[in-house]
Formats: C-alpha cells, sequence, structure tokens
C-alpha cells in the first residue's frame, strides 16, 4: 500500500527507538549507581537472568566443567542451552563485560524488526507496525508500573517479551522468526527443500534454547500441513525426501545440545527440575491439564477466539489467512503439553506450556484486533502519521520514566544499595589481590556469578545452578563453610529450613544451592516422601503439579544432613583469603578467627560484611 509512512525510512525510526529505549535505562542505572560495569550487568540484569551468564563464559572459555575449586575434578558438563547463548559468548569473547550491553541493543533493535516484518504481511502501515510494537516492548513496565502483577495470567504476558536474559531477550526472537517464516508459507511453496532446510534450522534453535517453543513449532507446522493437504498429505511418497532432509538437518543443527544434554551431570539437572515422567505422573499432569481447559475460564476464551476466528473465515475480512495462522499456533500451545507429557519420560517446568498458551491467545487477540482497527480507520491511519509517531515516543517516554522509578526505589531501598555498595567494595578488594592467591568464601549469588566469569578459580561454596558438581559435594562445601565460620548444626538446619512463600514453600537459601531437588508439589517431593510437618503437608497438597518451583526438604532428610554435619571430617585444603558475608540472621552469627582474619571496616556495609587475611589487610586499608 502506497502511503506517507512508506517515505519514512523504517530502518532509522527502528534504530531511533531502539537508541531511547537501551540508552535510557544505562544512563539511568549510572546516575545512580556507580559500580563497575562487570558488576553494573549483574545487578541490572532483569530478574534471575545473570545466573545465565555463566553458560555463556563456559562457551567462551570452552570449559563446560569447571568445578571453581582445585580439589574437584573430573566433573561432567554443564548442559549448556547451546544456540540461546552461542551470540552472547561471541560478543563476550570480543567485547568482555560491555557485551551484554551490546547484546540487549541488538535485541531490542531486533524485536522491533522481526515484529516490523510480521506485522508487514499484514500492510500495515510502517508507523501502525511501530506503535503495536511499543505496545507489545512496553507491556512489562506497564504490569509493574501499575501493580498488575496480581492479576491472573498477567505473567504470561510479561513474557511476551522483555529484556531477562537469555529469555525472552534471545530465545523469544527465534520464536518471533518462526512466527514469519510460518506466515510466509502457503500450499504452493511449502514443500521445497529450502523451507525444509529454514524449518530444521528454526526447529533446532529452538529445540537447543526452549523446547516449549520447539514443539508449538512442529505441531503447528504439521497442522498446516493438514490444513492444505488433509492427513494423507502427510504421508505422499513424493514428500518423504524433504523429510529426511529435516530431520537429517535437524540433527546436525542439534548436535552440540544433544552433546550436552547426553554428558551433563544427572545432579546437575535434577537442580534444575528436570522430573522422570513416570505413567503416575503422566496421569497427575494429564488431569490437571485437562481441568485447567475443562475449567469455565478458558472455555470462554477459547471459544471467544474461535468464534473470532469463525467469523473472519466466513467474512473474508482482510488478512483472514493470516489470522488463521496465528489461530493455529494458538491451537498448537493448548495440544503441546499433552503430546510432550505423552510421549516424553522426562519433563522441565510445565508451567511454561501454560504460559504459552496465554502468550499465543495474548498474541492472536492482539493482531486480530489490530486488524481490524485498521481495516475500519485505513484512511485515518494511513494519514495520520504525526499522530502515530507522537504516541510511540510517549510510549517510549512512559517505559523510560518507568526504567527511572525502578532505579530512584532501590537507590532509596537502603538494604538493597547497601548490599549492592558491599558487593561493589568487595569486587575492588578482589581486584587488588592476586589472582593466585584467591581463595574467595561468599553466599551472594550476584558474587559468585561476578566470580565465575571474571576468572576466580577458588570459590566455596557454589550455587547449585552455578557448576556440575554432585549434590554430596555442594552438601560438603556448605558444611565445609558453616564450620569454618564456627556456625553449629542447628543453624546449618535453620538456614534450610521449610517457609511457608506466598503460595508456596519455599526457601531462598534452598533455591541458591539445591533447586529444584527439593520441589515439593502435588507432582514431586523429594523420593517421594510425605514426611513433612502437618501444616507444610497441608501447603504441599494445595500446590498444584505445575508450580513446582515450591521447595520444602522432608524431615528425614533434615535428619540425614544433620548427621552428615556432625560426622563430617575436614579433608579440604581450601582456606578463604576473602570472605563475603551477606546479612543474613544466620551468617552474622558467624565466628570468624581473629588471628588469622581482620573486617575490612571501611569496605564492609550494613548488609554486607568483608573478611580479609591479616597479611592482605593493608590491601583494605588502601585508598578506595
Amino acid at each position: 500500500m502506497n502511503n506517507n509512512y512508506e517515505k519514512i525510512n523504517i530502518n532509522i525510526l527502528i534504530l531511533i527507538i531502539t537508541l531511547l529505549l537501551f540508552s535510557f535505562k544505562w544512563i539511568i542505572s549510572y546516575n545512580f549507581f556507580k559500580d563497575d560495569i562487570s558488576l553494573k550487568i549483574i545487578f541490572d540484569t532483569l530478574g534471575d537472568g545473570f545466573f545465565y551468564y555463566i553458560y555463556s563464559d563456559a562457551l567462551t572459555n570452552f570449559n563446560f566443567n569447571a568445578s571453581f575449586d582445585n580439589e574437584v575434578t573430573d566433573l561432567k558438563n554443564l548442559p549448556i542451552p547451546f544456540y540461546s547463548i552461542l551470540i552472547p559468548s561471541i560478543l563476550f569473547l570480543i567485547f568482555g563485560n560491555f557485551s551484554i550491553l551490546i547484546l540487549e541493543f541488538i535485541c531490542i533493535y531486533a524485536f522491533f524488526y522481526l515484529f516490523y516484518l510480521i506485522l508487514r504481511k499484514f500492510n500495515f502501515p510502517n508507523l501502525y507496525i511501530l506503535f503495536l510494537s511499543t505496545i507489545i516492548f512496553c507491556i512489562p513496565g506497564i504490569i509493574e508500573y501499575f501493580n498488575l502483577g496480581n492479576i491472573p495470567y498477567s505473567s504470561a504476558i510479561y513474557e511476551v517479551y522483555n529484556l531477562r536474559f537469555p529469555r525472552p531477550l534471545i530465545v523469544n526472537l527465534f520464536f518471533f522468526t518462526y512466527v514469519l517464516f510460518f506466515l510466509g508459507l502457503n500450499s504452493n511453496n511449502i514443500f521445497n527443500l529450502k523451507n525444509f532446510l529454514i524449518l530444521s534450522i528454526i526447529l533446532s534453535i529452538s529445540f537447543s534454547s526452549f523446547y516449549y517453543f520447539f514443539v508449538i513449532e512442529a505441531i503447528s507446522f504439521v497442522i498446516l500441513i493438514c490444513f492444505y493437504f488433509g492427513f494423507k498429505g502427510l504421508f505422499r511418497i513424493s514428500n518423504f525426501k524433504y523429510y529426511i532432509v529435516f530431520i537429517l538437518s535437524f540433527l546436525i543443527f542439534s548436535a552440540p545440545f544433544i552433546f550436552f544434554l547426553y554428558s551433563s551431570e544427572v545432579d546437575y539437572k535434577e537442580r534444575l527440575y528436570v522430573i522422570d515422567l513416570d505413567f503416575d505422573k503422566k496421569i497427575i499432569l494429564i488431569k490437571y491439564l485437562f481441568g485447567k481447559i475443562l475449567s469455565l475460564k478458558f472455555i470462554i476464551v477459547f471459544f471467544f477466539i474461535s468464534i473470532l476466528n469463525y467469523y473472519s473465515n466466513k467474512t473474508q475480512t482482510i488478512n483472514y489467512k493470516f489470522i488463521n495462522k496465528i489461530f493455529i499456533i494458538f491451537l498448537s500451545s493448548v495440544g503441546a503439553p499433552f503430546l510432550f507429557i505423552l510421549l516424553s519420560t522426562q519433563t522441565g517446568l510445565v508451567y511454561h506450556f501454560t504460559n504459552l498458551i496465554v502468550m499465543t491467545a495474548f498474541i492472536y487477540l492482539f493482531i486480530y484486533f489490530a486488524n481490524i482497527i485498521y481495516n475500519i480507520n485505513v484512511k485515518f491511519l494511513s494519514t495520520a502519521k504525526y499522530l502515530g509517531l507522537i504516541t510511540v515516543f510517549i510510549l517510549i517516554f512512559f517505559n523510560n520514566f518507568h526504567y527511572y522509578n525502578s532505579f530512584k526505589k532501590k537507590n532509596l531501598d537502603l538494604n538493597y544499595s547497601s548490599y549492592r555498595e558491599g558487593i561493589s567494595n568487595s569486587i575492588y578488594l578482589i581486584k587488588k589481590m592476586n589472582k593466585n592467591e584467591i581463595n574467595l568464601l561468599t553466599f551472594s549469588p550476584e558474587l559468585m556469578v561476578w566470580s565465575i566469569i571474571n576468572g576466580i578459580e577458588n570459590i566455596v561454596p557454589l550455587s547449585g545452578q552455578l557448576v556440575p558438581k554432585k549434590h554430596e559435594t555442594i552438601e560438603n562445601d556448605l558444611i565445609y563453610s558453616f564450620k569454618f565460620l564456627n556456625l553449629n548444626k542447628n543453624l546449618f538446619l535453620e538456614f534450610f529450613e521449610n517457609k511457608n512463600h506466598q503460595w508456596r514453600l519455599f526457601n531462598s537459601n534452598t533455591q541458591l544451592f539445591f533447586w529444584g531437588r527439593y520441589s515439593a508439589s502435588k507432582l514431586k517431593t523429594f523420593k517421594d516422601s510425605l514426611n513433612f510437618r502437618s501444616e507444610e503437608l497441608k501447603v504441599i497438597n494445595k500446590t498444584t503439579p505445575l508450580n513446582v518451583q515450591s521447595l520444602a526438604i522432608p524431615l528425614e532428610e533434615f535428619d540425614r544432613l544433620g548427621n552428615k554435619f556432625e560426622n563430617y571430617e575436614n579433608n579440604k585444603v581450601f582456606r578463604p583469603s576473602i570472605i563475603v558475608l551477606n546479612n543474613n540472621k544466620i551468617l552474622m552469627q558467624s565466628k570468624i578467627s581473629k588471628i588469622e582474619y581482620s573486617e575490612c571496616i571501611n569496605l564492609s556495609t550494613e548488609n554486607i560484611k568483608i573478611y580479609i587475611l591479616n597479611k592482605l589487610l593493608e590491601l583494605c586499608q588502601e585508598e578506595f
């Protein structure tokens, strides 16, 4: 369609929008927090995304089984999500810590450009496309700013796209690439070698990054073939050559991830919530999912979307063929969890499947009504270019104001700012030390990750997500650390006590070191134990099979850990040269030998206490 919008260089507009969204966030961060870029990328990464930097570090250094402990060797590999961290690893190799900023810039630009290409299929004007894309990008900020997080399913809509590393920042871009590819298919071009090769690349990337997308994509492609050629069309002999090309290409491109998957530590995968699916667990999950699908809320939404799609086809609304394809993706998301659970012997976090149902439903409704609005107001939208541009910049201003407000709140939060300052001071001190003499003891996840990606080789203890050690070794490291800090068995067990936390049982210390090992829901408990306190068991029985991130340690496991603590014989040579303790009521009871260590008074903060060997104390006293 020829109109004034086509005269505007879309690449320049997208570049300007990207610069405004990207630069303002980091300018604000530098304004409120003066810490080093190597730490800033950790604290200013959305959510727990900074944990995944260790995968990029492993790929960059081509070291997938580092223990970060000179006394522990011959570990199995980390299960690297290969394609989601391939580009970040290359950037990290070239640009170091600044690579995260460069990556974020590239991904924001890619998001807007991909949505431009997708929505151009509907012949929307350029500025209308940018307006729609900006709305989607700003959804997380809208949800946070107006405190809409408690609205049902808002978390799923939040994940349509945001800057959490590597998902959705990178991974969702792969899915949007598939959507673009899918929209371009028709009955005349679907069966050709080029398309099946492209499909194999996209699906192998999804499989190696976030297999939930892979399942949806595979189902939707099969449905599309059936839609065009009927069920028998799948089995035409003439099409088998395309299937062979797809399978061979898929296996080749998936080979790196398959290698990591089968060479990785079993205990590590358990900590990542990988669950064996026996018959009983399959039944539990399928029953629960059927219950959700037969619920009144889902039936209303499903029929509403189906009626919209039926009406679109009956009236042959403009772009109805493309609307059909988005509907196929939505249908595929509904069938994906059932098919996966029936066929797979293991599963991860099943709630991702249900979140993707909500996400694809939202995308369908968003595009459907965007299409209706455009068709009703086509002349207005084709001429009111300045209004469209102003609206885009208003949305950007709002999003950047949200960034400002968020950083301001963090800065005013004395606990947060004190903690961040203390970690920053710790890094300042570590950088002054000889790397060969750095033996770090810390319970801070941010400092753990920083130390790994900055080449510190001896760190005890370490989060169970950061290192492919066996559970037993992680337990030994924790017991060693507690005994070194002169903390007794009762404090050790209290450190991991089960706590009520909103809708689940949860303890951040249990999560940090053991993650999914102690998942506690209707689907799974540790070794299927029911030996919990009565009030804990009530919570577990109310925790849905999808909420496996509920964590609780059974009573017999507390007994085992307590006995292990009492009978532990220290054979560890490791002696920390620097100790960094966060303000935890248990860790603050540490009794550190004053003969060997002194506190760095000028670097410690209210929420971070820093201790160093007496022989290195002068490093603390140098000008900061």
